[in-house]
């Protein structure tokens, strides 16, 4: 278990701002050490859709909670992919309040090994459906727009381990990729910016360019 895991990293590419409730452009932040050294100051809630499975399919409506060997779970090259990320967020030196994660295995294995430790939101598994209904859609949507809209702790960073299903329900990016990122700026009452959209690998180029 790491006792406080710092986080680094944001890619490098060009942030786009968009506020949850406009589809206005905001001011982007179009340098990797910007990025960086934000993070460092905390205030942001940074979502990753879990790391690399043995395949990418909905098991959600097979599965059986707390039997892992009923669901995906992480393989090799995910666990490398979470290693990555927790030396690079080390490295770049930015600190992580809360690690919050779905209660699905692969969730919380991949934040245990990526930051140390989680606190598992029941609201953040996928619903038990094979296509998500209208009402599937608010329930993820009514428990996601809380944990991304909360300023986290002063001078921490909020983690989400969590799904790709889940953010496309408030509005924001997909999360395509296992491993993929995006950095929310939490304004309270519902509303956020998406500051960041982030792949796996460019954690360590991030971390890189913050010493």
């Amino acid at each position: 278990m790491l006792k406080k895991l710092l986080f680094p990293v944001l890619a490098g590419a060009a942030l786009t701002l968009v506020l949850a409730t406009s589809t206005i452009a905001q001011p982007q932040i179009t340098s990797d050490r910007l990025l960086a050294k934000a993070l460092q100051q905390g205030g942001y809630v940074i979502y990753f859709r879990h790391f690399q499975t043995s395949a990418d399919y909905n098991d959600q409506h097979t599965l059986t909670l707390g039997q892992c060997a009923t669901q995906r779970q992480l393989i090799a090259a995910g666990a490398a992919q979470a290693i990555d990320v927790r030396e690079a967020f080390v490295k770049a030196n930015i600190p992580v309040g809360s690690v919050l994660s779905s209660p699905f295995c692969r969730a919380w294995q991949s934040a245990d090994l990526a930051f140390g430790r989680h606190t598992v939101v029941d609201g953040l598994k996928l619903p038990p459906s094979k296509v998500y209904t209208d009402a599937d859609k608010q329930t993820m949507k009514t428990a996601l727009l809380p944990l991304v809209s909360t300023p986290p702790e002063q001078g921490k960073n909020t983690i989400i381990m969590s799904h790709d299903d889940n953010i496309p329900t408030i509005g924001g990016p997909d999360v395509k990729k296992q491993g993929d990122a995006v950095v929310f700026k939490p304004l309270g009452n519902g509303k956020f910016e998406v500051v960041a959209e982030l792949k796996a690998a460019r954690w360590a180029k991030l971390a890189r360019t913050a010493q």
